[in-house]
């Protein structure tokens, strides 16, 4: 059997989302985000222990979603804004940022190479950042600056849904998966 260990990442894509509620979800256009590096996540939650019999006789988990870090070797003014939430003037070519800046929600796909050639690929439903790091250096330090982005991933409101994982088959002819968030909208026959 081939080994299936993640050795890369790639195509980290950006929808925005339209509409987030207990009965609908619907998410914009994607946008691919270039030059990603890295995306480090791991999930947030709270346990609290159950005694009986004078013992831990349960845990009670609640997840609350997944803290993430996604590394891009550039962060364009025209991307920084529909990921940290601020205003880019395509004509001006400015960005601003002010303290009421509000970072925008988006769901995302993105892939990871595995051992065997194929991908695992990864849907996320809703995501919110909320920091922006980014190192300066002076020429002939290496110039291996970086951008990191902070941030939560969180599940959508319909189904609590979180995200969805999916390997593909071998050929990767499955790819196109990446390309879309599937919508939810009310149903409107009777049962």
């Amino acid at each position: 059997m081939s080994r299936k260990y993640l050795k890369g990442f790639s195509r980290f894509k950006i929808f925005p989302l339209t509409e987030n509620t207990e009965t609908k979800y619907i998410v914009g256009e994607g946008i691919l985000i270039p030059s990603a590096q890295k995306l480090s996540k791991e999930i947030d939650s709270s346990e609290d222990n159950i005694y009986a019999d004078d013992e831990v006789w349960d845990v009670d988990k609640q997840v609350n979603g997944e803290k993430f870090t996604l590394t891009l070797k550039e962060l364009p003014n025209d991307l920084r804004e529909k990921l940290e939430g601020g205003t880019y003037s395509a004509e001006s070519k400015e960005y601003d940022f002010s303290t009421n800046s509000n970072a925008p929600e988006f769901a995302c796909t993105y892939r990871g190479l595995l051992a065997d050639g194929t991908y695992r690929m990864f849907r996320q439903y809703k995501a919110k950042v909320t920091k922006v790091k980014m190192d300066l250096e002076t020429k002939g330090s290496g110039n291996n600056g970086a951008v990191e982005i902070e941030g939560m991933f969180m599940s959508r409101s319909c189904d609590n849904k979180l995200f969805t994982i999916k390997d593909t088959a071998e050929g990767n002819a499955d790819l196109t998966w990446l390309d879309s968030i599937p919508e939810i909208k009310p149903s409107t026959g009777n049962k």
